[in-house]
């Protein structure tokens, strides 16, 4: 939860509102406190209160203005600033992304994490661990281990783990496999070495 902003909607759609609020992470018995005041609201159905995360969930009338439920929501303290506050001022504190979500998008976040996770797991002992490599193993491992037992029905079929798995392995190593194929000693033009 940033620091500079106590109050922000992290989420809303017709009839619910999920607020951050700072103040319910600092004082978990204030919290409940905050759920039950946030029930008396006329438009309020119900609240619940989580500060583990430091957000209130708040269940509204479907046709009740977000703007009226908010200035309703105003009267309990650690909420005041929702009152008369347009919804652009409460708007999440995350910039959008920079593109428009998309495959590639999606696939470079994947593999941007992955690099850094990678990074960061040279440093932890062993080093000799390769995320890279240990990933893809874990995968063709899950699905020959869901070959050899009976799957789970909501495990993914072993074939989709040993696909994902190999796939995973290619993508990842694509560098590696290029210079273990361009080294000298290696057969080229579809030749074997008989």
């Amino acid at each position: 939860m940033p620091t500079d902003r106590e109050v922000f909607i992290i989420h809303r759609i017709p009839g619910r509102v999920r607020i951050g609020v700072g103040a319910l992470r600092r004082d978990p018995a204030r919290a409940e406190q905050i759920a039950e005041m946030a029930r008396e609201c006329p438009s309020v159905v119900d609240a619940r209160v989580s500060p583990w995360a430091a957000c209130l969930v708040v269940e509204h009338e479907p046709d009740a203005p977000i703007g009226a439920v908010l200035d309703e929501l105003a009267r309990i303290p650690e909420l005041a600033c929702c009152g008369g506050s347009s919804i652009d001022d409460l708007a999440p504190p995350c910039a959008a992304p920079a593109e428009p979500p998309s495959p590639g998008r999606t696939a470079r976040l994947v593999r941007d994490a992955a690099v850094r996770l990678n990074a960061a797991s040279q440093v932890i002992p062993p080093p000799q661990v390769d995320l890279t490599i240990l990933v893809p193993c874990v995968l063709v491992g899950s699905g020959l281990l869901q070959a050899l037992m009976r799957r789970a029905p909501d495990a993914p079929h072993w074939i989709t783990l040993i696909k994902y798995g190999v796939d995973a392995f290619v993508l990842l190593n694509h560098d590696r496999l290029q210079s273990l194929l361009a080294s000298p000693g290696a057969p080229e033009g579809g030749e074997t070495g008989r």
